[in-house]
Formats: structure tokens, C-alpha cells, sequence
């Protein structure tokens, strides 16, 4: 397969996508093409104790990723941790992860690569290629998953400052079309509007937004005609 061509054609298909989550199963369909996989896919940590799977290419992946989480040990998760990539071609006899290998072979993996996603400011988890051979993956591989996951993080962390921004000026139109109605209906101001949304929003324990949507839903509702 030609690598640098496939990479090129992924690079073109990510600065597209807009969606982070598309791109992430994007990158794992690639990286099992690439290399010559069985499967891939993402991992992000919640806690040492809970992780979860956003892209993969088939279910499996999860179940290898719940299992890293249950020993607490795997080179996904190292990965993430030791900030390394990690690569391991016969995962049953690893002595760094004697817990996990036997146990992913269970369900087939027999090879596996983690890759750290990160900036540098920023950690989003791993990208982990698994085969069902043993010595599955060449050192000229592991360089196309790292190549492969630092196109993933730039695409990814752009994606998501772009879906931020985005929710971040829904959340402002939202609260300013509540300001309006509470300013009408009391006959305040615009700070006094914002003030109220705020002290409602400490009183219930409840995001500002979310205070200021539900008066929005409910003004819409009421101004339906029967």
C-alpha cells in the first residue's frame, strides 16, 4: 500500500470534517488500513479507573480498552500517561502489561500500538492499532501511527475549538433573547435582566444558560397559538 499517499489523502479528507468525533473514526479506519490492522481506534481517559472509547472500528476495541482500565495497565493507557507511544508484538508474553496480554488474547489481539493524542498544551487521549498476529507491526509502522496520530490531534483540537466557539455563541444568543423577555416582562434593564438570570442560576444550581434556555422554550411555548 502506498503509505505517504493514503496519509495524504486522510490529511485532505480531516481538514474538511468539521465534526470531531467523525474524524476521530476517520483517523481509526485509516490507521487499520495503514498498517495492515485488524482494528484501531481512540482511547480517552475519564479517570485511571474509567475510560472510554469515541472512535473504533469495531466493538472489540472497547472491550481491549475496558480491560486496560480493569487492570489498570496496557500501552493504550500508558500512552496517555507516559506521554510515549508504546508498541507491543506479542502481547501475551509483555511482561510490562502480565495481566492485560493474556487477557486481550482472549478476544484475539495479539499485537498492539498506543500513540499519545496531545499539543503541547493539551493530552485527548491515544489512537491504538491492534493486529490478531504477533510481530504485527515494523518500526516503520509505529513512525506512520505517530504520523497518523499528529494529523489526528491537529484536526481534532481544531475541530473542537471550532464546535466551542460555536456552542459558546449559542450560549450567548440564548441568554440575550432571555434578557430581552425578562426585560419586557419586568420593564428592567439589561443589567438588571443579566442579574436576575444569575441569581436564579445560583438559587437552582443550575448553569446560566440552561436558566436562560428554559425561559426562552417556555415564552415559545406560551406564544403558540392553541
Amino acid at each position: 500500500m502506498d503509505g505517504p499517499r493514503v496519509l495524504a489523502d486522510m490529511a485532505l479528507e480531516l481538514e474538511q470534517d468539521r465534526d470531531p468525533r467523525s474524524i476521530l473514526e476517520r483517523v481509526s479506519h485509516y490507521a487499520r488500513l495503514v498498517l495492515d490492522a485488524d482494528d484501531a481506534g481512540v482511547m480517552r481517559v475519564v479517570t485511571r479507573q474509567k475510560v472510554e472509547t469515541p472512535a473504533a472500528t469495531t466493538e472489540r476495541v472497547d472491550q481491549a480498552h475496558q480491560l486496560q482500565s480493569q487492570f489498570d495497565e496496557g500501552p493504550c493507557l500508558d500512552a496517555i500517561t507516559g506521554r510515549a507511544t508504546y508498541v507491543a508484538n506479542d502481547v501475551a508474553n509483555d511482561p510490562r502489561w502480565p495481566r492485560w496480554g493474556p487477557a486481550v488474547v482472549d478476544i484475539g489481539i495479539l499485537s498492539a500500538i498506543g500513540v499519545r493524542l496531545a499539543t503541547r498544551e493539551r493530552g485527548y487521549g491515544s489512537l491504538n492499532i491492534y493486529a490478531d498476529r504477533v510481530h504485527a507491526f515494523t518500526p516503520a509502522d509505529v513512525e506512520l501511527a505517530e504520523v497518523l496520530a499528529a494529523h489526528a490531534t491537529t484536526a481534532f483540537a481544531a475541530a473542537e475549538r471550532a464546535a466551542g466557539l460555536e456552542t459558546a455563541l449559542e450560549s450567548r444568543t440564548t441568554i440575550a433573547q432571555a434578557q430581552g423577555i425578562l426585560m419586557q416582562k419586568f420593564d428592567i434593564d439589561a443589567d438588571a435582566a443579566f442579574d436576575f438570570l444569575r441569581r436564579i442560576s445560583q438559587h437552582e444550581n443550575r448553569r446560566l444558560h440552561a436558566v436562560a434556555e428554559a425561559i426562552v422554550v417556555q415564552r415559545n411555548a406560551n406564544a403558540r397559538p392553541e
